[in-house]
């Protein structure tokens, strides 16, 4: 069984189509667990409009506004699946049995943590850095203590039935070992309120478990304007700060591995 965590944060408006392609091309058994985030519009009435008659497992559930990383771990939680796919409320799964083949990685090799069909990518440090050692977070710009290299996804050519593996992989559509996950105690939530507790989560699994990440894409659509961080066009002043304090937590805990392992591996499945 499959267990679709979609955390929904004000995406009322584009929340009927998200569902819509859940239903119309996963292929069960499945359940979707919904996690309204601090919605302040019609999320709630377009999830029962949408979900209410239809044959779908489904739970709602409520967040007070607590942002991705522990809106994922309160779907997480209470999912009973064997397979965990995070998904986000700015895509619109397109392709038929989506699920079915973004499970093919794990069935073939006995190493896989979690497949993604973004982006999966390795880390390197920026040697020329301007925010090594800063303690102020700042909220004008990225912070640039680490570069990611080596992308893996449609987008960059990858070919449809090659597994990339790399050293960590972006969540939407993330799907990850149930069993693993909780091994791990989920997503780390010192990462609050968002942005790299993915990559974090990736590398744990391969430092405990001696597991392995990659992209096996997918289609599906999205849309930055879309405004998948809560905010459309420019980033917003705590997503920039919230991204220096995680980039500098993630750089301390694996900089080990950032400054040593680089991981390119093309495996391919038919």
């Amino acid at each position: 069984m499959h267990s679709i965590i979609l955390t929904v944060h004000n995406k009322g408006w584009l929340l009927e189509k998200v569902i819509g392609g859940v239903i119309q091309n996963t292929q069960g058994p499945y359940e979707l667990i919904i996690v309204l985030d601090g919605c302040t519009d019609d999320s709630e009435k377009v999830v029962w409009d949408t979900l209410l008659g239809t044959s779908v497992e489904w739970k709602l559930l409520y967040a007070p506004d607590v942002f991705e990383t522990q809106a994922n771990n309160r779907g997480i939680k209470v999912a009973k699946g064997d397979k965990i796919i995070i998904i986000q409320d700015d895509m619109i799964v397109t392709e038929k049995d989506w699920n079915i083949r973004m499970e093919k990685p794990f069935k073939a090799f006995d190493d896989v943590f979690a497949v993604t069909a973004n982006t999966a990518h390795n880390w390197v440090y920026n040697e020329n850095s301007t925010h090594i050692g800063m303690e102020e977070n700042l909220d004008n710009c990225w912070c640039d203590i680490i570069d990611h290299v080596d992308h893996a996804s449609r987008v960059h050519s990858l070919p449809r039935d090659v597994f990339a593996v790399r050293c960590t992989a972006n969540r939407g559509p993330l799907m990850i070992d149930h069993e693993d996950l909780k091994k791990l105690n989920y997503l780390d939530e010192e990462f609050s309120p968002q942005d790299m507790d993915d990559h974090d989560l990736c590398y744990r699994a391969y430092k405990e478990l001696g597991k392995v990440v990659g992209a096996y894409w997918i289609d599906y659509q999205s849309d930055n304007s879309w405004g998948g961080t809560r905010v459309s066009g420019q980033p917003a002043p705590w997503l920039l700060k919230a991204h220096h304090k995680n980039t500098k937590l993630f750089y301390e805990r694996h900089k080990d591995l950032i400054n040593n392992r680089r991981l390119v591996e093309h495996r391919e499945l038919s």
